[in-house]
């Protein structure tokens, strides 16, 4: 049997990651979605949706506000860690965080990612880009953050087209960081 100090923590990791592929989205089981998507389905779509949103952002960086091209790379790194803490905290749907306030639900999330991050090779750093995401503190954090809500949109609408009613607020009160981001938001809407 091999013998390395990673070799734990990453399993660790990896089982925790495996985790999302059966934890269901909760806003969707508390809305009446039978059979609704994984953490781990939702988190796909957003890697997808990000790394090419930020291509698209790049296309004309100044047009969008910013001062230089948004790293792709690590819109993606990102986009992989956003969901992770729900490994162990579950997804914690819009009403439940309201409840317990973001500040609580930040520093659980936060002690989680510490958890599973600190013990690996660079543990740190992704620690602290999952904080940056948590934050929106960077320009690729906040694309993220559109992915994220986009891919929900879009997911609401999958639904929605299978007959399942009552969806509205999943795709209502959003704001967007990016003009990209608010044109495929109202062409998702406009072709639901």
């Amino acid at each position: 049997m091999p013998d390395h100090p990673v070799l734990p923590p990453l399993r660790h990791l990896l089982d925790q990651a495996n985790l999302l592929k059966r934890l269901p989205r909760t806003g969707w089981l508390l809305a009446g979605v039978p059979r609704p998507e994984s953490i781990a389905d939702h988190s796909f779509g957003v890697g997808v949706l990000a790394l090419f949103l930020a291509e698209w952002v790049n296309q004309d960086p100044a047009g969008e506000g910013l001062e230089r091209p948004l790293d792709v790379g690590r819109v993606v790194i990102l986009a992989l860690l956003h969901d992770l803490a729900e490994s162990m905290l579950t997804d914690l749907p819009k009403r439940t965080s309201q409840l317990l306030g973001q500040e609580a639900k930040h520093r659980a999330e936060d002690a989680v990612m510490a958890r599973l991050l600190a013990p690996l090779p660079g543990g740190a750093t992704y620690q602290e880009l999952w904080a940056e995401y948590d934050a929106g503190s960077s320009p690729e954090a906040r694309l993220v953050k559109d992915a994220d809500k986009l891919e929900m949109v879009h997911q609401a609408i999958q639904y929605a087209r299978q007959g399942i009613q009552g969806l509205d607020e999943f795709r209502q009160g959003h704001s967007w960081h990016y003009r990209a981001s608010q044109l495929f938001f109202q062409f998702l809407c406009d072709s639901a």
